[in-house]
């Protein structure tokens, strides 16, 4: 079918149109589905187990306890993985978060990043975890601490180890010589990248299987912030 030089500058023109306007309705969703919770009726236990949600403004994760009852995070991301166990083997938690290869493994600072990058990464990209060994967090505006039951911390523990394809040991499959300093590694994971599936909204996902109180949909770090002060 042959196109007509106006038509085609008119097409052009329309889809340039359509591409702010596209984006102002993924915008609003996102507010709004923000703003609305899941597991509205969640209350912290009396006693229970301390996890957190971090921030660095524009990604989340979730810190644990390296060890507890339900769960040993050494049997899935051994710490001799990290640059340097015999500083951090021993660190009493564990700060997990799911993402996009290209983001993770190329971008490490905003000078890194490029249109191209972010085009691929927004292109359902492959996804890695993030995997640190931390000292005890710090409470503050980006480090929210959140207590869970035993029962709901196995389930938070189920969700994150389905994240990652295991070998028969149930190790997961580090991408080897993958770090940004001393004391991180990155693995494979499950899933695919992209503007519905972000970073953010996989913890979303996280703490709903936990049952925390969290938001519909959340691509962007706020709402789930906005969630527990409620």
């Amino acid at each position: 079918m042959h196109i007509s030089g106006p038509a085609f500058r008119r097409l052009i023109l329309r889809l340039l149109l359509a591409i702010p306007a596209l984006l102002i309705c993924y915008l609003l969703a996102a507010l709004a589905l923000g703003l609305l919770p899941s597991n509205r009726g969640w209350a912290p236990p009396a006693n229970g187990i301390p996890i957190y949600l971090d921030s660095n403004g524009v990604h989340t994760s979730v810190i644990m306890p390296v060890k507890t009852d339900a769960q040993d995070w050494t049997a899935a991301f051994p710490p001799e993985h990290i640059r340097r166990p015999d500083l951090y083997a021993r660190a009493p938690y564990i700060s997990i978060g799911w993402g996009s290869k290209v983001f993770f493994l190329t971008i490490q600072n905003w000078g890194d990043l490029s249109a191209g990058k972010a085009l691929a990464a927004l292109a359902f990209d492959q996804s890695v975890l993030h995997v640190e060994y931390l000292p005890q967090p710090k409470e503050g505006k980006d480090t929210r601490r959140i207590l869970i039951s035993p029962e709901q911390y196995r389930r938070l523990a189920d969700f994150i180890r389905q994240s990652a394809p295991l070998d028969a040991h149930g190790r997961a499959l580090q991408e080897t010589g993958r770090h940004y300093g001393d004391n991180d590694a990155f693995y494979a994971a499950h899933g695919r990248y992209n503007p519905i599936v972000t970073c953010n909204q996989w913890t979303r996902d996280a703490l709903a299987e936990a049952g925390v109180r969290t938001a519909l949909w959340s691509p962007f770090v706020q709402p789930l912030f906005w969630q527990l002060e409620k």
